[in-house]
C-alpha cells in the first residue's frame, strides 16, 4: 500500500526486472528488405548518372561553341576563358558556363565579358 506522500509500496527486496532487448532494424526481415531497397536505388541512380556521359560536350567543344556565339573575338591571356561544369535539374543534367572576357584591363579584371549557358547533351547555348 503507498501512502499519499508518494513513498513506494514495500517490495520484495529484489531490483525490477530487466527490460526485454528490443531488436535491431537490421534485425528484422522488413528492415533487411528495407536495407536492400535502399542500396539497390543507390545503385541504380550511380549507374544512371555514370553511364551517360558518352555522347556529352568536351570542356573544348563548350569553349568553341561559346566563341562562336559571342560578339568580339576573347583574348588569349590568362583569364580570358573561364569554364565551370555545373550539374542542374531532376535528373541530374551537365552544363558548361563559359565566360569570355575580350580584354583584361591594367587593373587585372576583364572587360566586356559575355557568359554563356551551353547544355552538354544538345549543344544548346543560352547567353546570359
Amino acid at each position: 500500500m503507498s501512502t499519499s506522500a508518494g513513498t513506494p509500496e514495500a517490495g520484495n527486496g529484489r531490483p525490477p526486472p530487466e527490460p526485454a532487448a528490443r531488436r535491431g532494424l537490421r534485425d528484422h526481415p522488413l528492415g533487411r528488405i528495407l536495407l536492400l531497397a535502399v542500396v539497390l536505388l543507390a545503385a541504380l541512380a550511380f549507374a544512371r548518372t555514370c553511364g551517360s556521359r558518352e555522347d556529352q560536350l568536351s570542356k573544348e567543344e563548350a569553349i568553341s561553341i561559346a566563341e562562336k556565339n559571342a560578339s568580339y573575338v576573347p583574348c588569349d591571356e590568362t583569364g580570358c576563358v573561364v569554364v565551370r561544369a555545373v550539374n542542374q535539374g531532376i535528373p541530374v543534367r551537365l552544363f558548361w558556363i563559359v565566360g569570355l572576357a575580350e580584354n583584361i584591363g591594367a587593373n587585372g579584371k576583364p572587360t566586356r565579358v559575355e557568359n554563356f549557358l551551353i547544355d552538354a547533351e544538345t549543344g544548346e547555348v543560352t547567353r546570359r
